[in-house]
């Protein structure tokens, strides 16, 4: 009888190398797809809350929400109440599904200085700000109020709701349903080149010294950005206004896609 012959060493190597090689090959591809997968869920979380807040807006005066309502009343207790009336708390009857509410691919962790037990749910997205004043070109050129003075902006005077972003992607530890949706003051943060994109984060004071991260949320370089329209698009967070934005580009009408003013959707 013949004996069978094994494989030799160097035939062994040869198809483990062929293997690592396919491996390599074919293990970004699956976390790409992986990727996408998460931001089309994504799309589809910040189409839901656009339609919410297009909802609200029809409850009351064609207005949008506000970021905050009344005071935050800031508690240590994880079975304690609600410490502010945050962008979910409002549209919440709009949606009635706390899931679209956090992204996927959102894995900031929460903290409510007592442990992640008493967060409620993670909040992924924030609606830009308004505030009238000296700052209103220049940083505070959103929709939405925070403070009890101000008034959200009325969707008439939206100038082209089709080029106007009003919701990002804010991944951040203090984002949660027991706080609120955080939001940025400045919307220059959301393009500030300097600004994080995830899986990049900067650390801040919350609980403790340094124990908060924040970024802008990314899907392979790309923000998801919902418009005053009802649609989403993913899109570099640096192609979204004309940098720097300052007084010059304010006085020059550059090109803004977070300013609610028609004025800044040309050059």
């Amino acid at each position: 009888m013949r004996r069978r012959r094994g494989f030799t060493l160097i035939e062994l190597l040869v198809v483990i190398a062929i293997i690592a090689i396919l491996a390599a090959i074919l293990f970004p591809v699956f976390a790409q797809a992986r990727e996408k997968a998460r931001q089309t869920t994504c799309v589809n979380n910040m189409k839901q809350l656009l339609t919410a807040g297009m909802m609200y807006m029809q409850d009351y005066d064609e207005k949008f929400h506000r970021l905050l309502t009344g005071a935050r009343v800031l508690n240590n207790n994880p079975n304690g109440p609600d410490q502010a009336f945050g962008m979910e708390n409002a549209l919440m009857p709009y949606v009635k599904n706390e899931g679209i509410f956090s992204c996927p691919s959102d894995n900031i962790r929460r903290d409510d200085c007592t442990g992640p037990t008493g967060i409620g749910f993670p909040i992924s997205y924030s609606w830009t700000h308004y505030q009238s004043g000296q700052w209103a070109d220049t940083a505070t050129f959103g929709v939405c109020a925070y403070y009890a003075t101000e008034d959200s902006r009325p969707l008439a005077v939206i100038g082209r709701p089709a080029e106007t972003i009003v919701l990002y992607e804010l991944w951040t530890t203090v984002s949660y349903s027991r706080h609120m949706a955080w939001w940025r003051w400045d919307n220059t943060n959301i393009a500030n080149p300097s600004w994080p994109d995830a899986p990049n984060s900067f650390a801040f004071n919350w609980c403790g010294s340094g124990d908060a991260r924040m970024t802008i949320g990314a899907h392979q370089q790309r923000t998801n950005f919902g418009f005053a329209d009802g649609h989403v698009k993913g899109m570099p967070r640096r192609a979204i206004m004309y940098w720097p934005w300052d007084a010059t580009a304010v006085q020059q009408l550059r090109r803004n896609l977070i300013h609610w003013d028609e004025r800044f959707k040309g050059n």
